[in-house]
């Protein structure tokens, strides 16, 4: 009986190890961050102190949402605040809906590669044309990491494109997501890149050195270069 007793006690504590998770106000609600880079700072607005930044995709605990649209937040044990336009809250969309539909993409990707890679060939040759025929200055790859691009200065990043590919599809983009041959990572037949989402707005389209962009995604830089364009590529 005693040795039953030990191992039930030690199920139970077993069990409520793995399922333990803190405990926030009431009020507390979880985000995830949607820009690949998000300053952390001290007071409510883009003028108060920087102390820390998160990356896409981390989640952050959201203590209360203010009245100018920035979210006061849980960072390192301590009370801190970000701009709200760039963290998703949970439950604010059917967030299974929009899984099993960007999953749904990635199957349908890997059952029909040879056709797709067909599509994405032809969309290559055809984007290539419309930069050579529209661009006729430096273009961005791997080597040359900034350019001076039609719209301004242009960089490139490599990340996992899931969490920006469903900010997509929850503002009703069903386009595929694919990589074109040359490695850039296309949303139908743009190219995804982040901006600075009051030059650009996310959804809106510009021209780079490499073709047509669809702005997705926005980053730190917008604080700095406000025409610039960062595109997303898997170098």
């Amino acid at each position: 009986m005693r040795k039953g007793t030990l191992l039930t006690l030690s199920t139970a504590l077993a069990v409520s190890m793995f399922t333990a998770i803190p405990v926030l106000a009431d009020d507390t609600v979880y985000g995830q961050v949607n820009a690949y880079a998000l300053n952390v700072r001290a007071g409510e607005s883009a003028d108060d102190e920087i102390i820390g930044d998160l990356a896409e995709t981390d989640e952050v605990a959201v203590t209360d949402i203010l009245d100018n649209g920035w979210y006061e937040i849980s960072y390192n044990g301590e009370t801190a605040y970000v701009n709200g336009e760039y963290i998703d809250i949970y439950g604010e969309s059917d967030d299974d809906e929009d899984a099993e539909s960007y999953d749904d993409s990635e199957e349908t990707s890997a059952e029909d590669a040879d056709a797709e890679q067909e599509d994405a060939e032809e969309t290559d040759a055809s984007s290539e044309e419309t930069a050579e025929s529209t661009w006729n200055g430096p273009v961005l790859n791997r080597s040359n990491g900034t350019v001076q691009g039609p719209s301004g200065k242009e960089t490139y990043y490599n990340l996992n494109m899931n969490g920006v590919v469903n900010i997509m599809r929850n503002m009703g983009n069903t386009d595929d997501y694919w990589v074109r041959e040359d490695g850039v990572k296309m949303l139908g037949d743009y190219i995804m890149c982040a901006a600075n989402l009051d030059v650009h707005p996310r959804g809106s389209l510009v021209e780079s050195s490499l073709g047509t962009c669809i702005v997705c995604d926005t980053g730190g830089f917008a604080y700095s270069n406000p025409n610039q364009l960062d595109i997303a590529v898997e170098w």
